[in-house]
């Protein structure tokens, strides 16, 4: 048991390491055929960040109905015709096997499409042959469940344990899986379960969910023998592991999997005289492969709400502004004027700063009633972050600053974030601030924080480059975001990786996203391949409020334009500069 229990940890701290070499490719099965040239083409983003004005609508489109995407993702485009077809129509989105919107009933077919497209009712268009409005269909009731979009982790998610597992396009029976497994002994069907070998995985009307065992999880698998190539240690010598395209099988076998392989899991099944999980994507996995993984965090950042406002600055400055006007320009101004006038005897220049209890944890404060004393008000834990209004009382030699929730708290218990604004900042423009040097974000309307967390960038070994995988600084735009997306590569140091479905992404630069990371704790460490990683919670809510928006039942948006996305700026303090008396030594 302590074995397994060690494997299964080893597995999952190597997954933590892995973040974004690349992004695969949505799926293969999206609206093939017409003149779409490249069915990879349907699930890839736009990358010249031009203009996608919607084409507009027709007076006689009819009436509103529902219908449900059929293919694993189907595209949404501008105009009623495929981007390779040589016209100015643009993809700005996607849609997910078994995912419904409203449009509107009347089809337009042509070349590209000749079983109609269909205007959405959200804007743009998709393919008829991608959609279906029977709702009954058993291409609908037999998807794969929908992501949980007001969960951090929108699927479940199973962390492969052993080398060479198979990942199947059907089920198999034991004849034909002995060809891909040739250690498999025969299993000892009951008379409950279906021997047939199945022409493709088994559907939940077809099969009976196994629960009179529990599926494994990462800390209480049984834990299976491993190969004599695991890639349990992600900083060891690679040398010895198989690449990506060694691992992909042909015909009914997708791929062969090493641990530390993750797959999104939508349900477990029994055919063929085996347990199965099947996947997000349809195939289908021997069940006794598969560890659960339930998310190896709780943490998550601090929401500050929009009212919290400079307590007492505001009276000096012009309260009677914000009492007329509540916009967020408004409190710009004033967070502005605050911060230039230095409140509170020079206390402006923590005014809307953002500060995070780093080491062990901290002491709230409460002032009493007279304002002569501080009494203790409780504790701040460790990664909790607060927002300072500029509002300081200073009793017995100590100075308290007061934090947006109405307590005080001392600066020596805290690190400041220190945002780096745009420029040509507008005053309501939604950005987020990522300071690799201190692990902080901080996501800002104008000069106002609303939120901060810390997060996980790239890990950094300036001495062995294949070791050192640097998180770019420079101003940014999201470019797309994806409820969810797989990423794997090969990287020198660490061997293959593959993670389906990670949850919550944001595209900033080519593979470089903020996404959540269910696979470790380390929120505060550098950590990635060079993505910024974190806590699924505070990934999904971040999702939401970041630019582009994304439609109702969509799984991925595209920005219409070089504008469209929020602002990314990644930065981090210059390196110290060496002393005079250290550049003479030899």
């Amino acid at each position: 048991m302590r074995k397994a229990f060690f494997l299964t940890a080893l597995l999952t701290t190597t997954a933590s390491l892995f973040a974004c070499a690349k992004a695969s490719v949505e799926s293969s099965s999206i609206e093939a055929g017409s003149r779409d040239p490249s069915a990879a083409a349907e699930a890839a983003a736009p990358q010249d960040g031009g203009a996608l004005a919607v084409e507009a609508r027709d007076a006689s489109r009819g009436e509103v109905i529902r219908l449900a995407a059929v293919n694993h993702s189907t595209s949404v485009v501008t105009s009623r015709a495929w981007p390779e077809s040589g016209t100015n129509s643009k993809r700005v989105g996607y849609l997910r096997h078994g995912a419904q919107v409203e449009a509107y009933s009347q089809t337009t077919p042509n070349d590209d499409c000749k079983d109609g497209w269909y205007e959405l009712v959200s804007g743009g268009f998709v393919c008829g042959k991608a959609v279906t409005a029977d709702l009954t269909s058993p291409r609908v009731r037999l998807a794969p469940k929908q992501p949980d979009r007001d969960a951090g982790m929108p699927y479940r998610y199973g962390v492969n344990l052993v080398d060479g597992t198979p990942l199947y396009r059907r089920v198999l029976n034991v004849e034909d899986r002995k060809k891909f497994e040739p250690a498999l002994a025969a299993p000892k069907p009951s008379e409950k379960e279906e021997s047939s070998g199945g022409d493709e995985v088994a559907s939940a009307e077809e099969t009976t969910s196994a629960e009179e065992k529990p599926a494994p999880t990462a800390s209480t698998s049984s834990g299976k023998k491993k190969s004599s190539s695991p890639v349990e240690d992600a900083g060891a010598d690679a040398g010895g592991k198989p690449k990506l395209k060694e691992l992909k099988g042909r015909g009914v076998l997708v791929r062969k999997m090493v641990p530390g392989f993750y797959l999104a899991l939508d349900r477990d099944f029994k055919a063929a005289g085996a347990r199965w999980w099947r996947t997000t994507f349809g195939f289908a996995v021997p069940f006794d492969r598969i560890a659960v993984q339930p998310g190896r965090t709780t943490y998550s950042g601090n929401w500050f709400e929009e009212t919290a406002l400079l307590p007492g600055a505001l009276t000096d400055l012009d309260a009677s502004v914000l009492a007329t006007d509540a916009s967020t320009s408004a409190v710009d101004a004033a967070i502005a004027a605050a911060t230039d006038s230095g409140l509170d005897g020079g206390a402006g220049d923590v005014a809307w700063s953002v500060g995070f209890v780093l080491q062990g944890s901290a002491q709230k404060f409460t002032l009493s009633p007279d304002g002569k004393k501080m009494a203790w008000g409780g504790a701040l834990s460790r990664r909790s972050a607060v927002m300072l209004t500029g509002e300081t009382v200073t009793l017995g030699g100590m100075t308290y600053h007061r934090a947006a929730g109405g307590f005080y708290v001392r600066l020596m218990d805290l690190t400041l974030a220190r945002p780096t604004p745009p420029k040509d900042l507008e005053p309501n423009e939604r950005w987020i601030d990522v300071d690799i040097t201190r692990q902080m974000l901080v996501a800002l309307e104008g000069q106002r924080p609303v939120f901060a967390t810390l997060v996980s960038t790239g890990r950094r070994n300036p001495v062995d480059k294949e070791k050192d995988f640097p998180t770019p600084p420079g101003t940014y735009r999201i470019r797309e975001k994806h409820v969810t997306t797989t990423m794997d590569g090969d990287v020198a140091s660490d061997g293959p990786y593959s993670i389906e479905d990670v949850p919550w992404v944001m595209y900033f630069q080519g593979s470089y996203a903020l996404h959540g990371a269910f696979w470790h704790d380390q929120f505060g460490r550098q950590r990635s391949h060079g993505c910024v990683n974190l806590a699924p919670e505070d990934a999904r809510t971040l999702f939401g409020w970041a630019n582009p928006p994304l439609p109702e039942a969509w799984h991925g948006v595209f920005a219409k334009d070089e504008k469209d996305g929020s602002r990314v700026v990644v930065h981090e303090d210059a390196p110290p500069k060496k002393s005079r008396s250290a550049a003479r030594q030899p």
